[in-house]
């Protein structure tokens, strides 16, 4: 068997989350437009009888500041350890800038695993014939094992991506077992559909300072089915923001459950009722203790 762990790095808004979604099959990472949307390593497990991938996707690569800031830097970097393959991830819609240069400058290094560019959006590019130019000038700046070009989002060459990713992997164990496509704990799972919905629902400054927190869940029957009844609170920097949460009578915040409700029933295969609040925590991407809990690996629960 080859397997292997497979670490997709690249500046926000790449398409890291995509990827990993579009090839595992089904999501593992919450997706919006908004930059930073990822804040942590999370694993998505592709396989074949003979072969196993560990997809790693990992927060954008930036410059910033504050505890935030230091936490995603550290959950980039502990993604990076004991990878057997690296995917570096460029928009080929977007011109090389700082931030490409950060996070190829991490891969770099003596006997460092191989790396493969993944040309990702190449269904946006105008003409064809621009993607050659973009793959010359990449040639020069890293000698990356393999180029390959995809539409994570369309989902072209997908497949000559695993084929050869899986090609790459040395031989070894079955990391996960059975049907297992994540290491996320369903809650924190639970709890990023939420995010999700809510950064889509939201502009500006707001999906920045939004984080999510399940406070409990039980089960009861409704109508002779079971239904699954979650709270969570979406906690928010501002009592203006709190405000834009919850919109003219409650429009906005039940178009986010209504939204996360449908995914969370779709993926778990069973009727749910979100309970959802807003609570406003000033200036908590300031607090390291609160930091932590937007990273379930740190040992914080979502029900803290």
């Amino acid at each position: 068997m080859h397997s292997g762990f497979v670490t997709i790095l690249g500046r926000p808004n790449t398409g890291k989350s995509t990827l990993v979604n579009a090839l595992v099959g089904r999501k593992i990472a919450a997706v919006t437009p908004h930059p930073q949307t990822t804040r942590t390593r999370l694993l998505g497990v592709v396989r074949t009888p003979q072969d196993q991938a560990v997809f790693v996707d990992t927060p954008g690569v930036h410059r910033g500041k504050g505890p935030l800031a230091r936490e995603l830097t550290r959950s980039v970097h502990a993604a990076l350890e004991g990878r057997d393959l690296a995917l570096f991830m460029v928009d080929v819609t977007r011109a090389w800038g700082a931030e490409d240069a950060m996070a190829l400058d991490l891969l770099r290094g003596e006997n460092a695993p191989p790396v493969f560019l993944v040309l990702n959006k190449v269904d946006l590019l105008p003409r064809r014939d621009e993607l050659l130019p973009l793959i010359t000038s990449y040639r020069e700046r890293y000698p990356f094992a393999e180029m390959i070009p995809i539409s994570a989002l369309k989902k072209v060459n997908l497949k000559e991506l695993l084929r050869l990713v899986f090609a790459a992997l040395p031989e070894g164990p079955e990391y996960f077992p059975g049907e297992q496509t994540t290491d996320q704990p369903e809650q924190f799972w639970i709890s990023e559909v939420i995010r999700e919905q809510a950064m889509l629902a939201m502009r500006a400054e707001i999906p920045h300072a939004l984080r999510v927190r399940i406070e409990g869940e039980r089960m009861r029957r409704s109508q002779g089915k079971p239904l699954r009844i979650i709270e969570a609170v979406l906690i928010c920097e501002r009592e203006g923001q709190k405000a834009a949460l919850v919109g003219r009578g409650g429009t906005t915040i039940r178009r986010i459950g209504s939204g996360a409700r449908q995914q969370l029933e779709t993926t778990l295969g069973t009727h749910i009722l979100l309970q959802l609040r807003v609570l406003v925590r000033a200036d908590w991407r300031e607090n390291p203790r609160a930091v932590a809990e937007v990273d379930f690996h740190n040992g914080s629960s979502s029900l803290g």
